[in-house]
């Protein structure tokens, strides 16, 4: 889900050694692979917003080798080429990938995926100050923290059911875990990735936080939230 701490993972992960892309935006998302997913949401009339899994006519995947010689920016997508001169790690982020990752894995069937989930009350607000920030997309919607809230659900179900889809192939972290650097969870990716990703990982601890009685109260009528080991302090 957006806002939870995935371009702060994926900036780690580029940092290990697992090429990211080389044009990025300010979220850590290659920018490719956002546009293709932004067309294949749009062409359902859905966006980030509103998403849906897209049907099959509406795939707007590439080959293999022309998208990962976009995301190095290599002038020649020669599949030879690439594999014996640029054969090298990498991924992309993007929470839209969410709901369009059937299709990305008809391209990439071996794909490792992770799956970053984060208190959904801390993902309401970020999303709900966000919106009143110069430069970002306002959508008016998410003045609204219910809306916000609602959103958060859609995600991570959709991300929960591709764990029951994947088995080993996905991982799942809690972004609290990532910025306490919880040993185990540090193992875990590491582990997951073939990489040491827990090095460019930085700490910092989380004020004690009070949350508006509305976001509590939505919270805690949440199953979702529960589900996950989130509770109301």
């Amino acid at each position: 889900m957006h806002r939870s701490g995935t371009t702060m993972l994926a900036n780690a992960l580029n940092q290990a050694g697992i090429n990211m892309g080389v044009v990025r935006d300010h979220n850590g998302e290659a920018m490719h692979f956002l546009s293709l997913n932004q067309q294949m949401l749009w062409a359902e009339n859905a966006s980030w917003l509103d998403p849906k899994v897209p049907s099959a006519q509406n795939n707007k995947t590439i080959a293999y080798h022309d998208i990962y010689a976009e995301h190095l920016k290599l002038l020649s997508a020669n599949r030879l080429r690439l594999r014996l001169l640029n054969n090298i790690p990498w991924g992309w982020k993007d929470p839209r990938n969410t709901f369009t990752l059937v299709h990305w894995l008809s391209v990439f069937p071996k794909a490792k995926v992770i799956h970053v989930v984060r208190d959904g009350r801390d993902v309401a607000l970020s999303l709900n100050v966000r919106n009143s920030v110069d430069g970002e997309v306002y959508d008016p919607r998410l003045d609204d923290l219910n809306f916000d809230f609602k959103l958060w659900e859609t995600y991570v179900q959709e991300g929960l059911r591709w764990e029951e889809k994947l088995g080993k192939q996905i991982l799942r972290v809690r972004y609290e875990d990532l910025i306490e650097l919880k040993p185990v969870t540090l193992k875990r990716v590491d582990a997951f990735t073939n990489k040491k990703v827990s090095k460019f990982l930085t700490p910092f601890s989380q004020k004690e936080k009070v949350y508006p009685d509305q976001l509590n109260k939505i919270a805690a009528e949440s199953l979702l939230f529960s589900t996950l080991g989130y509770r109301i302090n």
